[in-house]
């Protein structure tokens, strides 16, 4: 039972920055620890449930976590900071030689893209979630998750795997005002539904006209005291109705109706929050996934969260995409467990001018 490790170092480093990805990170330093945090937890709860032996990245890609945990992995490559996609699809490439029961893989959608081109679907692997940007349906629901989901499939005598989409951000479409996946190919992924992530689903003809229904109801409530408007297609219409130059895919602040900042960073939530209380919250949930927290809107960190508190939220979701959900449940993801659970439970969703529902936000 040999199991393969790669690590991103600079997964999900961009979120906080409001850079929508880490393409465009400059790191500086000692690796960020967002995605080593994200991979420890999966890997601790992998190991209590079965003990395999380890192939992984050099340093920061995979040997430093497990060294850490008093484990001695095989190690491929050389260490090397920044780490690069190359990198990446390399040692991704060099496992493919080293007869794994499974490949984990911690970061985003462009980390399952490289390790995509490196092994397409001739090795099994899962996705720890850790990156900005999450769409694809390779990912478990969160690292615990996925640490689940990896000790079960390999203390399994059967081990069924499903070919599951490596989805990006549409750019081309991104540019038109549509958020909106491509599809890149497909990776070989273990089974289980419940833990596993769904991909982000397209928006349904008449979505738009539902969301700005819904916003337009809401007009007078939001010409008056401090919002925080996350992204997504159901909060843009929000953004529209209001008349201002928001952010698509990013969390934009508006007071009495005028934008105050737009496309903002988690430093700049965290100063508002501290000089200013009484702010609302309004996100959306993600077509096909339904997590409303800790995807798509890291700026919203845990501290942010935690001075917020869950009254603040108010979800919005169209009649299509709570039709669209598997169930009654939401998802919360933000990286603290303590946040997740301060946010787990009833949740107050509108989902037209006049309807709403009561939903459970859900963490792992």
């Amino acid at each position: 039972m040999r199991v393969g490790l790669i690590i991103n170092p600079i997964a999900g480093a961009g979120g906080p920055l409001a850079l929508h990805g880490s393409d465009a990170y400059q790191p500086s330093g000692e690796p960020p620890g967002w995605a080593a945090q994200r991979a420890a937890e999966a890997v601790r709860v992998l190991r209590a449930g079965c003990a395999p032996s380890w192939v992984c990245g050099a340093g920061a890609m995979g040997e430093d976590l497990l060294c850490a945990q008093g484990m001695e992995p095989t190690v491929l490559g050389r260490r090397c900071w920044p780490s690069t996609a190359q990198q990446t699809r390399e040692i991704a490439a060099a496992m493919r030689d080293q007869d794994l029961s499974l490949l984990l893989f911690v970061g985003g959608d462009g980390t399952a893209r490289d390790v995509l081109d490196a092994v397409g679907e001739a090795v099994p692997v899962l996705g720890i979630p850790a990156g900005v940007k999450l769409q694809s349906a390779c990912f478990g629901a969160s690292p615990r998750a996925a640490g689940r989901l990896a000790a079960a499939y390999l203390n399994s005598h059967r081990r069924v795997c499903e070919s599951r989409e490596v989805l990006d951000l549409d750019e081309a479409a991104l540019a038109q005002g549509r958020v909106q996946a491509r599809l890149y190919g497909q990776l070989r992924v273990p089974v289980d539904a419940r833990l596993l992530q769904g991909r982000k689903a397209r928006s349904e003809a008449g979505d738009a006209a539902d969301a700005e229904r819904l916003a337009a109801s809401l007009l007078p409530q939001l010409r008056e005291g401090l919002h925080l408007i996350g992204p997504g297609s159901t909060t843009w219409a929000l953004k529209q109705t209001l008349g201002v130059a928001g952010s698509l895919i990013g969390v934009d602040v508006v007071a009495d109706g005028q934008l105050l900042l737009c496309d903002a960073t988690e430093a700049q939530l965290w100063e508002l929050v501290l000089r200013r209380t009484g702010a609302r919250l309004w996100l959306t949930a993600i077509g096909g996934q339904g997590h409303v927290l800790g995807r798509g809107n890291a700026p919203l960190s845990p501290r942010v969260l935690q001075a917020l508190g869950p009254s603040a939220l108010t979800v919005l979701i169209t009649p299509r995409k709570l039709q669209a959900l598997a169930s009654m449940q939401l998802r919360v993801d933000c990286g603290s467990a303590d946040v997740d659970a301060l946010y787990a439970g009833p949740v107050r969703a509108l989902t037209g001018p006049r309807d709403e529902a009561l939903l459970t936000l859900m963490a792992d």
